[in-house]
């Protein structure tokens, strides 16, 4: 992975994650995003790199259909797992028939779909399981960073 910046304003993280800012701006006002990094008035809000998954993660789902509320909660509960376990290479969303809102834990805590029927998981059955490569996306994000970066610096 290309090394970058410890921290990235939120200029240049919105361009690392190909995503409008004044759309993220508004999301976090919201309540959409609630994992975005705290901040206080007239300080730039300030992305460390596994801030950045959820970020990513954001547009990405986005661009898949997701209403923002439903990404949102989704790259929040990835990012928070990617955070929790760094070495992790792939993270799993569950959602299960009695909990709503589902939750993301690394995807080798993750029951094979042939067990479902005969396991459960945080107290129940699985309804659903969406699994998100991110090895490859921490690798993706460096690398747009070292692009934007080696561009416009980080200055902004």
């Amino acid at each position: 992975m290309t090394n970058y910046p410890v921290k990235l304003t939120t200029a240049l993280a919105c361009r690392v994650a190909r995503l409008d800012r004044d759309r993220f701006n508004e999301a976090v006002a919201a309540g959409l995003f609630t994992c975005a990094p705290a901040t206080v008035a007239g300080r730039a809000r300030l992305f460390g790199p596994t801030d950045m998954i959820a970020l990513y993660l954001y547009r990405e789902l986005l661009e898949d259909g997701y209403t923002r509320e439903r990404a949102g909660r989704m790259a929040c509960s990835v990012g928070e797992a990617a955070k929790q376990y760094p070495d992790a290479t792939a993270i799993s969303f569950v959602e299960t028939y009695l909990q709503n809102h589902g939750q993301a834990f690394p995807s080798s805590d993750v029951p094979a779909p042939d067990q479902w029927d005969t396991t459960l998981f945080s107290g129940t059955d699985i309804r659903k399981v969406t699994t998100f490569r991110i090895g490859k996306m921490r690798n993706l994000i460096a690398h747009y960073t070292a692009e934007e970066t080696s561009t416009f610096g980080n200055e902004d």
